[in-house]
């Protein structure tokens, strides 16, 4: 079984990421948007 965390945040990510408790992200245009942060940018930050 594999797990992914679902969010925009990149602070969440960066947390589970260092806990090991994720395979992977999911997000979505809505999750980015209830972020108000520019859509590019945040995935930009997501696949660094």
């Amino acid at each position: 079984m594999k797990f992914f965390i679902d969010t925009a945040d990149v602070k969440e990510i960066a947390a589970a990421n260092e806990l090991g408790l994720v395979d992977g992200v999911t997000t979505n245009p809505s999750l980015i948007a209830k972020s108000g942060r520019d859509f590019h940018e945040v995935l930009k930050e997501i696949i660094a």
